[in-house]
């Protein structure tokens, strides 16, 4: 049977604890700024299916305007309407293209697919679905605290034949 003094006990818990703040305070490699905000591009996403509209919302600025004029209320309410609705969302996007304007902004273009339907692949998807399939571009810049969050929009529907 092993049996530890009380100072090993300590020094061993002392050494744990240093190791911890090490591991977590070390220097993180920064984002580039193209894949900052692909990687929230594809957290939204995810949160919409999810039909988790908050989460969604957490990643619009509230300085957020829209070609249409719409604020941040008015497009939680247009992303409610297109989620919530039906049993099954999915959302999927192609050709997304960003580009650094800044070390703090960045520009997208995407086109994003919402369907109601069970598929898990993008083929599958027009067996037997409602689709519907939009450009989006858009600029996110990173906030104060932070976050990278979209601060200008503009959509526009597409005809599925402009999918491919």
């Amino acid at each position: 049977m092993l049996t530890l003094s009380r100072s090993r006990v300590v020094g061993l818990g002392l050494a744990l604890l240093v190791a911890g703040l090490v591991l977590a305070l070390w220097p993180r490699e920064e984002l580039t700024v193209e894949e900052a905000i692909s990687r929230k591009i594809i957290e939204m996403t995810r949160s919409a299916e999810e039909k988790d509209i908050a989460e969604v919302m957490e990643g619009v600025s509230e300085r957020f305007k829209a070609g249409e004029g719409w604020g941040k209320e008015q497009l939680r309410g247009v992303l409610a309407a297109q989620v919530l609705r039906g049993q099954w969302v999915r959302i999927f996007f192609r050709d997304l293209t960003v580009t650094e304007v800044s070390p703090t902004q960045g520009e997208f273009t995407a086109k994003f697919l919402f369907g109601r339907s069970e598929a898990q692949l993008l083929e599958q998807l027009a067996q037997e679905t409602v689709l519907s399939i939009w450009r989006v571009e858009g600029t996110f810049e990173k906030e104060q605290d932070g976050e990278w969050r979209v601060v200008v929009a503009r959509h526009r529907r597409l005809n599925p034949q402009d999918l491919f």
